[in-house]
């Protein structure tokens, strides 16, 4: 039964006025009767009692009246409650999270700060591994992640957003020799204490200079880690040579310095989203990370 024709015999019940009625629901009276008429040939029940001066409900059209009206009422209820829903989730923006001390540093205030021009924005963040988060920003449950352009490269359905470009360097404690030079060659870490992270966690841009060094430095002792928060602490520990970016350490601590490695290969950093995303506030947010200056100093 259509409820546009329910909603008109509600109407009709409490106005008593086909006139009434007809405005109220912005019809004409012709449509008010046409509607009443197929309600009642539908359930077979006469629903009033008409004349040229009143209407009159019939018993069977209180009592339908009495089932009805909640029902009704019900409908239109869970309509807004949807609605609402949907128009919270246009405002919600959820964040593929991964540790890094870049994202831990920076994350929160992008949040902070992108909330105080976009007050409705609301954040939610999911922590995964790395190839997790690229499944499931391909599946659209995430809306956002932060990765690199050739990590993302063997993602259809994605659009990619350019934040930063820069090379790799290897991240030296303070105490070994190495952190005089101005440049490292590949083949300076024959014989060193290497920290490496676990293919899982680690880009592709990552993946290959750890095997290329591997390839012409057989006699590396390697330590593999499986996430960013456990190669960062070792780091500190200064217990080996790692190979890093601003945009991963932005700041390091006291005890180790960065040093230039010879490797041609730039890593463009990128934010990640599905291509059929229709959330213009994910869209404001992206822009607003491409435009926020980063300090590395």
């Amino acid at each position: 039964m259509d409820i546009k024709k329910l909603e008109t015999f509600i109407n009709l019940v409490e106005t008593r006025n086909y006139t009434r009625t007809a405005k109220a629901l912005h019809v004409t009276q012709p449509t008010v009767s046409h509607d009443i008429k197929a309600i009642e040939n539908e359930i077979g029940v006469k629903l009033f009692n008409r004349n040229k001066r009143y209407v009159n409900v019939t018993q069977d059209g209180k009592a339908f009246y009495k089932k009805i009206r909640p029902i009704i009422n019900n409908y239109y209820s869970a309509v807004q409650d949807i609605q609402k829903k949907d128009l919270a989730d246009n405002y919600k923006i959820i964040i593929g999270y991964s540790y890094t001390p870049f994202n831990d540093l920076y994350i929160p205030i992008w949040i902070k700060n992108f909330q105080q021009i976009y007050p409705k924005a609301k954040f939610s963040i999911i922590s995964l591994n790395h190839n997790e988060l690229k499944q499931q920003v391909l599946s659209g449950e995430i809306d956002v992640v932060i990765t690199t352009r050739r990590d993302a490269a063997d993602l259809n359905n994605i659009k990619s957003y350019h934040i930063e470009t820069e090379a790799f360097k290897a991240i030296v404690p303070e105490k070994n020799p190495l952190c005089q030079k101005n440049k490292l060659e590949l083949e300076d870490f024959q014989n060193e204490k290497m920290l490496f992270l676990d293919n899982n966690w680690a880009a592709e841009d990552l993946i290959n200079l750890q095997n290329k060094v591997m390839h012409i430095n057989n006699q590396m002792h390697i330590t593999y880690v499986n996430d960013l928060s456990a190669l960062n602490i070792l780091i500190k520990a200064e217990q080996g040579i790692a190979f890093g970016l601003y945009c991963l350490y932005p700041h390091l601590n006291e005890n180790s310095v960065y040093v230039p490695l010879d490797w041609e290969p730039q890593v463009d950093l990128v934010a990640i989203t599905q291509k059929d995303n229709k959330k213009r506030i994910v869209y404001q947010f992206i822009k607003f990370i491409q435009e926020f200056e980063f300090d590395f100093n």
